[in-house]
């Protein structure tokens, strides 16, 4: 073997065990000098790109996701609320509230929010799993212990400006929506309304109110227990 040969197999490969490779070597002590230190060269690189990943960094990626993504909703929830309200008027939502003469602002707005997801849910090509809702749940200190089912959207939107985080849900019984907003005593949320198209049930947490909304005719008992029993939040 000519030293150019060499040369070039011991630069491409200083740890090679190849035969031929080893007799030179053997026959050589320049030759076993130059490998040696390009070993040595090769150890320090791989030891100064064996950089430690921090355990929660994922996590934390996760959240800078969802805070970048909530910026960005909220830079555009005036043309979300001006449009939800143009339809809801549009769908005569106005005025269909019922059951305990409760406050109609937040179901209504919820109702809006159901016409909305037709519009958005079409769009959204990125998968959802829960680590992601979980991630912008945690915002809210909030998070789901298990899957409450196919989520296929997750987004922060506003219902009478209060933030709210937004899931959009494929069930046997169509699209559902689940609504999580920060309790707040002065926007109280009715336990049960509906629309001529849609209905919703909603439940109070000491932390949190929260809202089912799906098709009129859907029963909503599955998904309410589902999430009744995964959530939870921190004291």
């Amino acid at each position: 073997m000519d030293d150019l040969e060499f040369r070039r197999r011991i630069y491409a490969d200083p740890n090679t065990t190849d035969k031929d490779m080893l007799a030179a070597i053997k026959g050589d002590s320049d030759k076993a000098a130059l490998k040696s230190s390009l070993q040595q060269l090769d150890g320090k690189l791989l030891q100064a790109v064996k950089v430690p990943v921090p355990d929660d960094l994922a996590h934390k990626l996760i959240w800078q996701q969802a805070t970048g993504e909530f910026n960005r909703h909220k830079r555009r929830s005036r043309w979300f609320i001006a449009m939800a309200a143009s339809v809801a008027f549009m769908a005569g939502v106005t005025g269909t509230m019922v059951f305990n003469q409760a406050p109609a602002d937040i179901g209504t707005e919820a109702l809006a929010h159901m016409r909305y997801a037709e519009i958005e849910t079409p769009h959204s090509g990125i998968e959802v799993n829960m680590q992601q809702v979980n991630a912008k749940l945690a915002g809210f200190g909030g998070t789901f212990s298990q899957s409450i089912g196919d989520v296929a959207v997750a987004n922060y939107c506003h219902l009478n400006r209060q933030q709210t985080l937004h899931l959009i849900l494929n069930t046997d019984q169509g699209k559902m929506s689940v609504f999580v907003m920060p309790h707040n005593d002065s926007n109280p949320v009715p336990p049960a309304f509906a629309d001529e198209k849609y209905h919703g049930e909603s439940w109070s947490l000491q932390n949190a109110s929260i809202m089912v909304v799906g098709d009129k005719g859907a029963d909503l008992n599955p998904l309410v227990e589902k999430v009744k029993s995964s959530i939870s939040f921190s004291a």
